[in-house]
């Protein structure tokens, strides 16, 4: 797909670039791919997955930041059966603090990743091309109407992709910066950069014991820990093969906080002192193993007041940010929305494909008057005659 000059050329008649592997920019991907689009997905990272990125714990795959399924989940529970990891699925009682004791939360055999990889299959078996540690640059418009996203690769190498159609599936703010040079309104790009999240810092431990049978567990908020909540992913969901019994401590913080340019080391003992402070027995020889993960856009703080997931012609956001816009109520489940706003995008693409289909098949005939309207007349016509 690369010419001598680094530059990526796709057949014109029906491509698509999505800027991101997360669930938003797969899930765009594979039904794009299966409605037969030249699909290309870029993405910044070494690995996809974004928010669902995961990692392998004993003879597990396991994800860096806690999820579970909800039996609302009505877009989500949709595309595991598209993808047919439906039966993958299996639910669990589990405990949490406050109000609701006890919920109803699902889980793969495998794993998020089971999903993520389905999706990946789907794309590629059906032509589609992924592509790992591909910066985008820019989003631009050529003369033709087509778009040309600039990217640089990890050895600091250009290249472009062109295409009919781009999705971009991170921050909005990311957006923004982008893709200074289109089309887009002031007040838009405006409303785009005020579109808030919250960042945070995800400690995901293996201990040697059951620390609690409390599957979510709510500190006290006069507690001064840290991080604001445990997630004890084994309680619910089985020791499995991970090892051990895998907790989950998250916290919020802002991005100008001390803490979140601390180092993980240093993080990771401020976390476990927290712990201790609930669990005095708790020893750092009860920790096998454990890995900290930073998340700059975890969650939206503030939505748009409107609907910018189009901004620009054959141009469309999938971000968490808009998430809004494909539920009738603020999202509660990021991954829910995300997902139907990926297949409300997807919608709007094939049909604005087959509507330009349509136009270059039935060209508006040149009525009569029409010619006559065009004709250039003589303004002396009649005058000397």
């Amino acid at each position: 797909m690369m010419d001598s000059d680094n530059e990526i050329f796709i057949d014109e008649s029906k491509t698509v670039c999505i800027i991101g592997s997360g669930l938003s920019g797969l899930t765009c991907g594979m039904k794009l791919a299966k409605a037969g689009f030249n699909v290309t997905v870029v993405e910044e990272l070494a690995s996809p997955g974004g928010l669902l990125a995961y990692t392998r714990i004993g003879r597990e795959y396991l994800e860096l930041l806690p999820h579970h399924l909800r039996k609302s989940d009505k877009a989500l529970l949709a595309l595991s059966k598209e993808m047919g990891v439906e039966d993958k699925i299996n639910w669990f009682d589990s405990a949490w603090s406050g109000k609701a004791s006890h919920r109803k939360v699902g889980y793969y055999d495998g794993g998020f990743a089971c999903l993520i990889s389905s999706l990946m299959q789907e794309i590629t078996d059906n032509g589609g091309h992924i592509y790992y540690s591909t910066t985008v640059a820019e989003i631009a418009r050529l003369g033709s109407g087509m778009y040309r996203t600039s990217c640089i690769l990890s050895n600091s190498t250009r290249v472009v992709i062109d295409s009919a159609y781009v999705v971009f599936t991170g921050s909005c703010r990311t957006f923004v910066n982008v893709s200074h040079g289109l089309p887009i309104a002031m007040d838009d790009r405006d409303i785009l950069m005020n579109v808030t999240y919250s960042a945070k810092i995800t400690a995901m431990m293996v201990m040697k014991h059951e620390l609690s049978q409390m599957f979510y567990q709510v500190p006290p908020k006069d507690s001064g820990l840290p991080f604001k909540a445990i997630i004890n992913h084994t309680s619910a969901f089985g020791e499995r093969n991970y090892g051990g019994h895998v907790v989950y401590l998250v916290g919020s913080c802002s991005i100008t906080d001390s803490l979140w340019i601390d180092s993980d080391a240093n993080i990771m003992l401020k976390y476990f002192a927290g712990l201790r402070k609930l669990y005095p027995s708790l020893r750092k020889s009860d920790v096998k193993s454990w890995r900290l993960t930073k998340t700059r856009y975890a969650l939206t703080s503030q939505y748009p007041e409107i609907d910018l997931t189009n901004p620009c012609e054959n141009l469309y956001v999938c971000s968490t940010g808009l998430t809004k816009y494909a539920t009738n109520d603020t999202p509660e489940n990021h991954m829910d929305s995300v997902v139907a706003l990926a297949g409300k995008i997807s919608s709007e693409i094939i049909k604005s494909y087959e509507a330009s289909v349509e136009r270059a098949a039935n060209p508006i005939p040149v009525t009569e008057l029409n010619v006559q309207d065009n004709t250039v007349k003589d303004p002396l016509e009649g005058v000397l005659s």
